[in-house]
């Protein structure tokens, strides 16, 4: 790490691992975000201050009239009053001990013209008082291992850093994550990042031992090549999935009433995301499950494809879906197919997609992962199941096949799988994933969480 990698992670390290943290606009109303961030904070691993004028005690803890007031330094400012009372703050939170404070105050630039020039002279102040802010009209940051400084749910614990310059996207993601039991390290909602932007928390991600995957959420950029620069230097050390919004006129329209910042250009921006190296969403969804891919399996060698399905329809699916992103369909060595020929069913296809018909169940499902998983051809596998309801089959079975493949085959590649039928399913499902396979609903959203890992596996070898 260079000395100036070192210094960004120093000082923006107190917002995420802070030990001691003041909360202004503590309050003991539920109906108010200040509440919400308090309780939150009671149920980190940290020491919490309450800043508030109405009353000496805010569930259950000693609160303080001001800043001034506190017994010993904090590391962090949380703030969540008005907007009018946030620029006269800053040298009380430089005062308090703190260098670094979130702003979750919302009536600033996102507002027009008069929250513009509260929030320049909010940053004004923030600068003269030597303090760094998140923020404004943010949800505020939260790290799995300590603490939640949001008004929103703890995520999972995990490897995901996730940034969001929208902070109600950014806590539904978090809720997405906790049902699908995918965990994050660090989450940080920026708003509409007067000071501390995305070029800040990419960096710090880049440097945090904790991330092994970055996503970020983006509708406006304003400092597109140090945007840029940090994207690229980050991807060069792991994976970074980017999902922009804006992209539209009408989006881009409403980006700029949404965090005050102007969207851009969505073909530059494109263009900007594939040669820093990073890959893209298409959709909401898909940023939580490419991540996923990403966090739970290696990188492949190339761009060859295997597929196992009980059901030829679902693996006709698949084969279509991968050769629109550009993924192979590979040819499998005659060695192979001949013994996939001596364990199958006559009626079922040795030719990738394999199908070994809806009767084949643990066993079939077993050897013929372990033998797509040696053959030299075949890159990446992909495993379908339409779940059988018949046979006495039970609903794990072929889950439980395809991790004994796994297990017993000679080489270490990336295994995809996907579990049709729903509620049927799901028991197969959840047994994959918690054995960090990701399995999905829909082949289409596999092959393009396949061929996310596969351009970035091509970036990163070159």
């Amino acid at each position: 790490m260079s000395g100036s990698d070192t210094e960004l992670v120093k000082s923006m390290d107190s917002f995420f691992n802070p030990s001691r943290v003041a909360l202004v606009g503590a309050s003991a109303d539920h109906r108010k975000l200040g509440n919400s961030i308090m309780m939150n904070l009671l149920a980190s691993e940290i020491e919490v201050y309450p800043i508030t004028h109405s009353r000496d005690r805010v569930l259950g803890v000693t609160a303080y009239k001001s800043l001034g007031d506190l017994p010993e330094p904090v590391d962090l400012v949380i703030v969540s009053v008005a907007a009018k009372y946030c620029p006269a703050l800053m040298p009380e939170i430089r005062n308090a001990g703190a260098k670094n404070a979130i702003i979750v105050s919302g009536g600033f630039s996102e507002t027009g013209a008069e929250g513009a020039k509260l929030e320049k002279i909010l940053v004004q102040a923030a600068k003269d008082s030597e303090v760094r802010i998140i923020g404004p009209n943010c949800v505020g940051v939260s790290n799995s291992l300590l603490f939640n400084g949001t008004f929103t749910m703890m995520p999972k614990r995990g490897n995901i850093a996730f940034v969001s310059q929208s902070g109600a996207l950014g806590g539904m993601i978090i809720y997405t994550t906790r049902s699908k039991r995918i965990g994050m390290s660090k989450f940080a909602s920026i708003g509409n990042s007067a000071d501390v932007g995305f070029v800040e928390i990419i960096n710090y991600f880049r440097e945090d031992p904790k991330s092994t995957v970055i996503a970020a959420y983006i509708e406006g950029v304003e400092k597109g090549r140090e945007l840029f620069e940090s994207l690229r230097a980050a991807a060069k050390e792991k994976p970074v999935v980017v999902l922009k919004g804006g992209q539209s006129e009408v989006g881009s329209r409403a980006t700029k009433s949404h965090t005050g910042s102007l969207a851009g250009s969505a073909k530059i921006f494109d263009g900007m995301i594939r040669q820093a190296g990073c890959v893209t969403a298409p959709t909401l969804d898909s940023l939580v499950e490419i991540c996923k891919i990403f966090d739970y399996q290696p990188l492949p060698k190339g761009r060859r494809v295997g597929i196992i399905s009980n059901t030829g329809g679902a693996g006709v699916l698949a084969t279509d879906a991968a050769s629109k992103l550009n993924l192979e369909i590979t040819n499998l060595e005659k060695d192979t197919q001949e013994e996939l020929r001596q364990v199958l069913p006559p009626m079922a296809s040795v030719n990738n997609p394999i199908d070994v018909v809806a009767s084949g169940g643990k066993r079939e499902y077993s050897i013929a992962t372990e033998l797509l998983l040696n053959d030299r051809n075949v890159d990446i596998l992909l495993v379908i199941c339409g779940v059988p309801t018949f046979a006495g089959m039970k609903r794990t079975e072929h889950a439980t096949g395809t991790l004994e493949g796994v297990q017993t085959a000679s080489t270490k590649k990336p295994v995809v799988g996907v579990w049709l039928a729903g509620d049927v399913g799901k028991p197969g499902k959840e047994l994959l994933e918690m054995n960090k396979i990701p399995c999905y609903d829909d082949p289409a959203i596999a092959a393009i969480c396949i061929s996310r890992i596969t351009d970035y596996a091509e970036f990163r070898a070159r």
